[in-house]
């Protein structure tokens, strides 16, 4: 027979033990938008994902997926290359008018697609940026 002065048992102290329930109503789009962010920051239950969220003052951003962060580093260094040479091509050296124009605008083109695809990987979407339509 167990003494009376030990416990038996093991659990939560009463200090962290989950005794109050709250309750909140969402409508259909207020829920698959939260179930969107907690599965983008890979919880499970809704109840833990908005307690973290509440209580930590700002929701838990994404995680993002270590592919998604090598692909990144990676166009970091394609966009990196097209720096320089682009820099290369503004000191001045050139080819004819012709290949300058063209290589300029396949250059810009494809900077642009790198800062935008290397956004898109991190989850953030692009403004509008001032110099385009």
């Amino acid at each position: 027979m167990p003494s009376s002065s030990s416990p038996t048992t093991t659990g939560p102290s009463p200090e962290t033990l989950r005794t109050r329930t709250l309750s909140v109503r969402v409508n259909v789009a207020e829920y698959v938008e939260l179930a969107a962010r907690r599965d983008a920051v890979g919880m499970r239950e809704m109840g833990a994902y908005l307690r973290t969220a509440v209580l930590a003052q700002r929701p838990p951003q994404a995680v993002v997926p270590t592919v998604n962060r090598q692909a990144w580093q990676e166009l970091a260094r394609t966009a990196s290359n097209l720096n320089q040479l682009t820099a290369h091509l503004n000191a001045g050296h050139r080819l004819d008018a012709t290949g300058t124009a063209w290589l300029w605008e396949t250059l810009t083109t494809l900077r642009e697609e790198v800062r935008t695809l290397r956004l898109a990987l991190l989850g953030v979407i692009p403004e509008e940026r001032e110099d385009e339509p």
